[in-house]
């Protein structure tokens, strides 16, 4: 490492100590301080501070009061805290769901988490038994929201991707296909059905869907796009999910 580097990189720790200190003294101070009661409990030059408080204000993680003029921490990190616990969260309140269906119907079922990198089969492997197998990184399926590139037609893909409960109804032309179809038995291909999962505060955390290998994939995307469809309805709601969403349309 060059000294350039090293200066870059005792530079760069320096900074973040100090974004730290920054939010450790304002994490007592639910009230919020000002510039010059920062910089003094922090026994730091008032330029600096003011720096790393504005890079802290512009990334939301503290806030500004206009009238005052003094800084406060927003609920950003406490926000990254219940991102970490709810994929945790996430895969109980998704398990059981899985788990009826797959045990109930035989098909094969997954979770998909791109916020995490992952995806989680489950499939039956008995009366009343179920296996699972979780995959990490890129190399996922196109129901991971992490598309192939659809110049590698080696590769047979169909996926249908909801984003309404209408699209239930009519998903034709919602269906993503890579690969050409075949003509009566040829190939078999990837058949895949996915809806988004919301948690209480509306946003999309997951993507839950059923699938299968199939060489038609028509009857495959009508039927199964229904099942995605609840399958995240289920799961939404155990995560507090009360959106304006008619999750209720199928049963």
């Amino acid at each position: 490492m060059s000294v350039q580097d090293s200066q870059a990189a005792a530079s760069a720790t320096t900074s973040i100590d100090k974004a730290l200190e920054v939010c450790e003294v304002l994490a007592g101070r639910p009230e919020g301080l000002s510039l010059t009661e920062v910089a003094r409990l922090l026994k730091q030059p008032r330029p600096s501070v003011h720096r790393v408080l504005g890079v802290l204000k512009r990334r939301g993680y503290v806030r500004q009061d206009d009238q005052t003029q003094r800084y406060a921490l927003t609920l950003r990190m406490l926000d990254l805290s219940f991102r970490l616990l709810g994929r945790s969260e996430l895969r109980l309140h998704a398990y059981p769901v899985l788990r009826e269906y797959v045990v109930r119907s035989a098909e094969r079922a997954f979770i998909a988490i791109p916020a995490a990198g992952e995806v989680t089969y489950v499939w039956s492997g008995g009366p009343d038994e179920v296996s699972t197998w979780t995959a990490y990184g890129k190399e996922m399926p196109a129901h991971c929201s992490i598309y192939f590139d659809e110049s590698q037609s080696t590769r047979r893909l169909s996926c249908l991707r909801l984003v309404r409960p209408a699209d239930a109804v009519r998903p034709g032309p919602l269906v993503l296909r890579l690969g050409a179809l075949p003509a009566g038995d040829g190939p078999q291909r990837l058949c895949c059905a996915c809806a988004p999962v919301h948690d209480y505060s509306g946003r999309e955390v997951a993507r839950v869907g059923v699938f299968r290998h199939d060489t038609d994939d028509r009857a495959f995307v009508g039927d199964h796009g229904r099942e995605a469809w609840n399958l995240a309805r289920h799961i939404s709601r155990r995560l507090g999910h009360l959106g304006p969403e008619p999750f209720g349309l199928f049963v």
